[in-house]
């Protein structure tokens, strides 16, 4: 298995940068190193900064459960979480970490760095993601469980209810 090491560099706002993007072959490994300022001792004048290398692997943040699934080590949460809400609701890393309390910062980071260094893998799984929660909405319409039914049949009794009294009806 090749091992390729990528650059990452989180500055004092928190913000992430990326070295140029890599193309990773199959069966590759990526091992992030996290540059992070850190203070080693303080100075009445000054205080000095040194760079803190970190060497962290990929298997450190995921579990590759199967190809169509990798999620958060130490979480249930897979990765298209984390990238639904990067990509299609346009969230910052830090918003994404409020959202999702169980997450650190960090994890969230290292989710949006795996996809940036592998776009062309990770947007083929999210694809493969998005048609499958697609196929299974459709199926859910169409074959609704007991409970969705009777949701359904009281929210419609409901709406019609407000109808009848001049109230505006629900979506």
């Amino acid at each position: 298995m090749k091992a390729i090491k990528v650059m990452a560099t989180i500055d004092d706002r928190g913000q992430l940068s990326v070295d140029e993007p890599l193309k990773l072959e199959r069966n590759s490994r990526v091992e992030v190193i996290m540059l992070v300022p850190e203070i080693t001792e303080i100075n009445e004048s000054e205080p000095s900064k040194e760079t803190n290398h970190q060497t962290t692997k990929l298997e450190d943040y995921f579990n590759f459960l199967r190809p169509d699934d990798i999620r958060l080590k130490g979480t249930r949460i897979g990765i298209e979480t984390i990238l639904y809400e990067y990509l299609f609701r346009a969230r910052t890393p830090e918003e994404i970490a409020n959202i999702y309390t169980s997450l650190t910062l960090e994890q969230v980071y290292a989710t949006i760095l795996y996809y940036l260094h592998n776009k062309g893998a990770v947007g083929k799984y999210m694809t493969e993601w998005w048609e499958w929660s697609e196929k299974m909405r459709e199926e859910q319409r169409r074959n609704p469980s007991t409970a969705a039914e009777k949701i359904r049949k009281l929210r419609a009794a409901r709406d019609a209810m407000r109808k009848a009294d001049g109230n505006p009806v629900s979506i």
